[in-house]
């Protein structure tokens, strides 16, 4: 891969005359504005199913919103994540993202809820998250609400870790016309395009578009095989999104969406001793769902959700000669129906709570996977309860009861109480206990190729991992300082840990207990409306004598993280802004030693100027983003994964 040699000297010197054009703008930046005095803690929805400020949240929670979104320069969503608090992101190849919160570093996140508008997309039969298939675009998420910690008490037994919930723009949001496109080394070549429009029964927005890219770089310096090809992971993905409000009158809405993905990814590799030779597979998704919601006034309001996702991968492994191997397959298709009742009510002017049920049917078809189709069908029944008991103290109590339909029935509960210190600033103290049921694979998986013969074999009778969770929490914002914090400090206990085992087939089991317990600060300081920085900083240390191969759980996640991102808006529509980025050293699960990922750090950078083409309104911009900014070189999560500098150029344009 090249690029000009003078590249990085051409950024510092566009970067210098850019901040010297600013300060003649200094007095203006250094200013607190009345709209910042006016701003409080941001509303979040996901922590306890209630509209409520950040400050009075029942966990610890991040919100990345849209201008986060726009100055993190990020083109994946998995990359997003880098902006959460002991949140660890790397890819398993390039088009296998891999996002996890104090747990195992594996391709799949089995104990994280993962949710776009309340759509649970974590698919059977692994109940893994397929980032790259997701129908979503990244310019189509207005924020993200991200609950740091264990939230089965609202969301089920895959949230012992966390919950990710991804909120999409509404469908007046977008007006208009807007299209951008993006080119760049490394094969980055991604376009879209959306139109909105707003009614006054109907507002609708649709979008398209596709991203693609050729994945990482070879690690030549550990080849085997000389200057060829090690990875096979590009990707290109095409993407559709329909989005309709139907609004007849002030009490009844209903939201329709429709999203669809099809993509080919490139699997496999030439490495020495490698059956899976490099091959292309066929990754197609859709999802309908259908949301109504009516206000009862006063606050009450009942809402029905449905949604039906459908998952089909193609993926045949041509003959290998070397082994002796014939074409196999390795398809599956996945389809899940869910369907929710929510009621909100105020009980009283102190107290307000949510109850609700759902139903869930997921199936899975798959010949290598299992000796016959699955299927699993799952019932829950939940409420939350929110109790402003004085003006100082708030208490927040729920619980969810589970039924997995794989023989496991499991009650979730949750305590938060909240003393306000001052008006803007409180103290959280937190306990919960959650829990994980196994997955359809963990349970009756069935692994084998003919000729091969069977790789894993699951026996079943699986115990629900659990997690005994507490935590203190710290929020305050010092508007006069243009300063805010949120510090946690927390300690969880996790019990029965299901993993494989060393077996020839391999199982799974509950092999082990861990220990989790940590400290996480996010900072936010604002200079005026022009200046912004966001810094995270994690300390965490995992407990437990369990080894996978040759990887001690302990070394499992980084033990110090660390993530800021600045921006800063010039004059004439010119904004710039830095991101960083730094690990510890972490050697995967059940990773080689020769895998371990080295102490790594990561400068990067988006410059932007925006323009109008004239009297009709319409407006752009160009962005140049370069990811590892000092030309950093790092071995990501395997060490045939090579990431080098990447420079992209977006144009948008907006009528």
């Amino acid at each position: 891969m090249s690029r000009p040699s003078n590249l990085r000297l051409q950024l510092a010197l566009l970067t210098a005359c850019i901040l010297a054009y600013s300060n003649a703008n200094m007095a203006e930046e250094l200013a607190i504005t009345e709209q910042y005095l006016l701003q409080e803690f941001p509303v979040v929805l996901s922590a306890s199913r209630l509209s409520q400020p950040l400050n009075e949240a029942p966990n610890a929670m991040t919100v990345i919103d849209r201008d986060m979104i726009k100055a993190s320069g990020f083109r994946t969503i998995a990359d997003l994540f880098r902006l959460v608090p002991g949140m660890y992101v790397s890819y398993f190849t390039g088009n296998k993202p891999i996002v996890s919160y104090h747990g195992t570093t594996d391709d799949s996140a089995r104990r994280m809820q993962v949710l776009v508008d309340g759509r649970a997309v974590h698919m059977p039969p692994m109940a893994a998250v397929a980032w790259e298939d997701l129908p979503l675009q990244i310019g189509d998420i207005e924020r993200i609400e991200v609950i740091r910690g264990p939230a089965a008490a609202s969301y089920g037994g895959n949230s012992t870790q966390g919950v990710i919930n991804i909120i999409t723009r509404d469908a007046g949001a977008v007006l208009g016309l807007q299209a951008s496109a993006t080119e760049g080394n490394g094969g980055i070549l991604d376009a879209s395009a959306s139109f909105g429009k707003r009614g006054e029964l109907i507002d609708f927005r649709v979008s398209m578009g596709y991203r693609s890219d050729y994945g990482y770089d070879p690690n030549y310096k550990n080849s085997t095989v000389g200057n060829d090809t090690l990875n096979n992971d590009s990707h290109l993905t095409h993407l559709l999104n329909l989005r309709a409000n139907y609004h007849p009158n002030a009490q009844d809405s209903v939201d329709v969406q429709f999203g669809y993905t099809d993509s080919t990814q490139g699997d496999g590799s030439n490495k020495d001793f490698d059956p899976n030779i490099p091959h292309d597979n066929k990754h197609n998704e859709n999802f309908g769902q259908l949301t109504w919601a009516h206000s009862l006034g006063g606050g009450d309001e009942l809402k029905l959700q449905y949604y039906h996702i459908y998952q089909d991968v193609l993926n045949t492994l041509p003959p290998n000669p070397t082994f002796g191997l014939p074409a196999l397959s390795d398809s599956y298709t996945n389809t899940r129906d869910d369907i929710e009742l929510q009621h909100t009510l105020q009980t009283s002017p102190d107290n307000r709570l949510v109850w609700g049920a759902s139903m869930r049917h997921d199936w899975t078809s798959t010949t290598s996977r299992f000796l016959n189709d699955q299927s699993q069908d799952q019932t829950t029944l939940f409420a939350h309860d929110e109790w402003r008991m004085t003006p100082k103290w708030l208490l927040n109590i729920g619980a969810m009861q589970e039924n997995s339909g794989l023989g496991q029935t499991n009650l979730s509960p949750r305590a938060a109480l909240v003393y306000k210190l001052q008006e803007r600033q409180s103290l959280r103290l937190g306990v919960s206990k959650a829990y994980r049921n196994p997955s359809l694979y963990e349970e009756r998986g069935n692994y084998h190729f003919p000729v091969i013969g069977t790789l894993y074999q699951s026996t079943g009778s699986l115990r629900p991992e659990s997690v005994l969770s507490q935590e203190i929490g710290y929020l305050g914002e010092f508007y006069e300082q243009g300063f805010s914090i949120d510090a946690r400090i927390y300690h969880d206990q996790v019990k029965d840990v299901i993993y494989e085992t060393a077996d020839s087939p391999k199982n799974f089991a509950n092999l082990f207990d861990a220990e989790h317990k940590g400290l996480e600060i996010t900072t936010k300081h604002q200079w005026g409306n022009r200046n912004t920085l966001t810094f995270n900083y994690t300390y965490q240390v995992l407990s437990s004598d369990f080894v996978a191969g040759s990887s001690p759980y302990t070394d499992t996640m980084p033990r110090n993280l660390i993530s800021a991102l600045y921006s800063k808006t010039f004059a004439d529509e010119v904004m710039l802004s830095l991101g960083y980025y730094q690990q510890d050293s972490v050697l995967p699960i059940d990773r080689p030693t020769t895998d371990r990922q080295p102490f790594t750090t990561r400068w990067d950078m988006r410059i932007a100027k925006g323009f109008k083409t004239g009297s009709d309104g319409a407006q752009g911009e160009i962005a140049l983003v370069v990811q590892g900014l000092l030309g950093e070189h790092y071995i990501d999560y395997l060490i045939e994964n090579q990431f080098n500098q990447r420079v992209f150029v977006t144009a948008t344009f907006r009528q």
